[in-house]
């Protein structure tokens, strides 16, 4: 692919313009007239997706954009009451570079696939391209809410550990103030909503992931220099050898496979560039290498994190005790209630704020691409692109709105937190996982050519490794890190709860909505025989 232009006829012989519906490829008029179109935009034709985005992502503000989302050293911090109690930084450093390698094995499957089927679906659609026939509109259904049930975690976590951030700042200078969890929704809602007005202009996005980076860059070697400075030394034994066990569990083993529920929570949400490939110039090259390269820099400053962490967190006991514990590890450092709340507050919640900023611009895709297929609610209103701004103003609204629904849970109880990231963990292993199992259960012949990522005879080892690292990820998103969990409410893990929620409402939509409309009122490349190599000699019709 490159930015060189494709005859309109030449797509007409590879997507038959008679199949395509009204409204998913120019006119028929514009195929016989001779104009050109850009070789992205024709990758999409013969997908049977119209190009609609405006293209102005490249590698740079894309690579930008996703090690903004894993912003994996920040989230290091965020868990420094859990780190500090299941396994210890030492758990941390080594389990660190585990969930690297399995998340890369995980993101160089997927990236394989987004360089053969680059559209802003991403793994439902290529679901759709490699399940079996009779199953491809189910498992594509089941993979699309489930990675926006991923999505939406990581927005919704973000925006609330925002507002705990601000709660612990006003509980420790005022100590006598009455916090309230309506106070926590409406920050929260507000620090979902801020973020949404940022993605109505893409070159506005464009310009705001380069200075997520640098902000990004830039906030984790000022912490480093600050902490390094200032901050009670421990020693090197503590941070690569010393474990700690104070979970309940009897099995040491077992509690460092727990442990790393701590390194995988900034390392998970990597399928965001999947669903900007539409907004990116020369997504088939670029994309699988943004998603692979930006795993790789995540886990370097994580696990250079954890190991400054673990040095400067001397008298972190002291620290466990009180709420947003590592808000108050900010001021101990500091000695100054205001300059390390202030300090904490700037970083932690800047970062949150382009995460959410990120999530918004992926989820609103992802709505967007379900719609088109007719698998959302009303999806016909929200297919539709903001004539005004050419982004998906709808969709955006409506994962705002899932959003701020998920935000509920404050009110009623303080385990949200926890319970949003392990149900989105679940999710989006979920949503990874499945057309990866596809393949493996198919056969790797059934892919295309591969021009630019394959990975050729390591393919099936590759993927029968990420697979078997989604399985270990599911463990210990699902077991509670504290025992005995039986009249300790708050030791118990509610992601089976929240994922199996979201199942019924999914199910329901399902039976009500989607299984008379999804992928039927729409066409997609498995409509003609231009894409799977199984259907070369005979056209498939998506049941």
């Amino acid at each position: 692919m490159g930015k060189r232009s494709f005859d309109f006829a030449a797509v007409s012989m590879e997507a038959d313009s008679s199949s395509i519906k009204e409204g998913n490829v120019v006119e028929t008029k514009s195929l016989e007239s001779g104009e050109t179109v850009d070789s992205t935009d024709a990758q999409l034709l013969a997908l049977g997706c119209k190009p609609e985005l405006k293209r102005v992502h490249t590698f740079w503000t894309l690579m930008a954009y996703q090690t903004t989302i894993l912003c994996s050293w920040s989230c290091n911090i965020v868990l420094f009451d859990f780190i500090f109690t299941v396994g210890g930084v030492g758990s941390l450093v080594w389990g660190t570079l585990i969930v690297g390698i399995g998340q890369t094995l995980l993101m160089a499957s997927l990236a394989e696939y987004c360089g053969i089927w680059p559209t802003a679906g991403g793994q439902c659609f290529y679901t759709q391209m490699v399940a079996p026939p009779k199953m491809r509109r189910f498992l594509s259904f089941v993979v699309a809410w489930s990675i926006l049930v991923g999505e939406v975690s990581t927005s919704s976590s973000c925006a609330l550990n925002s507002a705990q951030i601000v709660e612990a700042l006003v509980l420790i200078t005022h100590p006598e103030f009455d916090w309230k969890a309506w106070m926590t929704w409406l920050i929260y809602s507000g620090f979902l909503i801020a973020p949404t007005l940022s993605n109505l202009g893409p070159i506005f996005l464009k310009r705001l992931n380069i200075f997520g980076a640098f902000f990004n860059i830039g906030s984790f070697f000022v912490w480093a220099v600050v902490f390094l400075a200032l901050a009670p030394k421990n020693s090197a034994s503590f941070v690569f050898t010393h474990f700690i066990n104070t979970t309940g569990w009897k099995s040491d083993a077992w509690v460092f496979v727990l442990s790393m529920y701590a390194p995988i929570y900034g390392l998970y949400g990597t399928d965001g560039v999947m669903h900007l490939v539409e907004d990116m110039k020369d997504p088939a090259r670029d994309a699988p290498r943004v998603m692979i390269w930006a795993m790789v820099w995540a886990t370097m400053t994580a696990w250079l994190a954890a190991i400054v962490l673990g040095f400067t967190s001397g008298g972190w006991e002291h620290y466990l005790h009180n709420m947003q514990s590592y808000v108050n590890w900010f001021v101990g450092v500091t000695d100054s209630v205001y300059g390390g709340g202030i300090f904490c507050a700037i970083i932690m919640m800047g970062l949150n704020y382009l995460i959410i900023t990120n999530m918004n611009a992926a989820g609103s895709r992802v709505v967007w691409a379900i719609a088109k297929d007719g698998g959302f609610p009303c999806s016909s209103y929200f297919a539709q692109l903001s004539p005004r701004f050419n982004v998906p103003v709808r969709a955006s609204l409506a994962f705002i709105a899932m959003n701020l629904a998920i935000g509920l849970l404050v009110l009623g109880s303080d385990l949200a937190f926890w319970a949003i990231i392990s149900g989105g963990g679940v999710a989006f292993q979920v949503a990874y996982s499945v057309p990866i199992i596809c393949v493996v259960c198919r056969g790797r012949n059934i892919l295309p050519p591969r021009p630019y990522l394959n990975l050729g005879r390591w393919g099936f080892a590759i993927n029968l490794a990420a697979l078997a690292w989604v399985i270990v990820t599911l463990l210990f998103f699902t077991f509670p890190a504290y025992m005995p969990v039986v009249g300790h409410v708050e030791d118990m893990n509610w992601a089976a709860g929240l994922v199996g929620a979201v199942l019924i409402i999914c199910a329901l939509q399902w039976i009500l909505s989607s299984r008379k409309h999804y992928l039927k009122t729409s066409n997609t490349a498995t409509d003609r025989s231009v894409t799977t190599p199984e259907s070369t000699h005979a056209s498939e019709k998506v049941p």
